[in-house]
């Protein structure tokens, strides 16, 4: 499996002896920590397709059980968290899916962490799909996609998503928490797109 090296700890883009990169000094992102399993290339790649649209669900646990073994290999980005939330779906691509890809690895990795799941951050806006769009574009397409039903107060979130490519999607719903008073957000992948 094409595990990742060292990498920077706050955008899990490969980075020397894992120290933050020249990127995310200059422009910190807003997630306290990033973590990736794995590379986003083969076979992780056929499987996160396999999973997300040949709706492979049995995937979804082996994808959950390799991104709790991330967290638990990188003390730092399971440490105190309080919250794990699934990146959420448009209500309208979840129900063309059937499922949500990020929920069903969420669910496993959750259980295995014992760190409890969350549902409060809901996709308020249907955005077309982040592949389809250039790298540039994505900021903006995700501008006020998210919102939170609820205060999270001091809480340490920890987002989960199949893939990270941009952050693009990650950072918005990162914002959307943080502006409901997260204490520090986190994100959790199985893969990482490389540049």
């Amino acid at each position: 499996m094409p595990q990742m090296a060292a990498a920077c700890p706050r955008c899990a883009l490969p980075s020397v002896e894992g120290v933050v990169c020249g990127d995310c000094f200059v422009k910190p992102p807003p997630l306290r920590f990033a973590v990736a399993a794995f590379r986003y290339a083969f076979p992780v790649d056929r499987m996160v397709q396999a999973l997300k649209y040949g709706g492979q669900l049995a995937l979804a646990d082996w994808f959950g059980d390799a991104l709790a073994r991330a967290v638990l290999r990188n003390a730092t980005a399971g440490s105190g968290v309080d919250r794990v939330i699934a990146l959420p779906l448009s209500v309208a691509r979840q129900r063309q899916r059937g499922f949500n890809q990020a929920a069903e690895i969420a669910r496993r990795a959750a259980d295995i962490l014992d760190i409890a799941r969350d549902h409060g951050l809901r996709r308020v806006r249907d955005t077309p799909p982040q592949a389809s769009l250039a790298w540039a574009q994505r900021a903006r397409n995700l501008r006020d996609a998210f919102a939170t039903a609820q205060r999270y107060d001091g809480l340490r979130v920890a987002l989960i998503d199949d893939v990270m490519t941009s952050g693009a999607t990650l950072h918005a719903a990162a914002r959307a928490l943080r502006r409901a008073g997260a204490r520090s957000v986190d994100a959790w992948v199985v893969a990482r797109t490389l540049r």
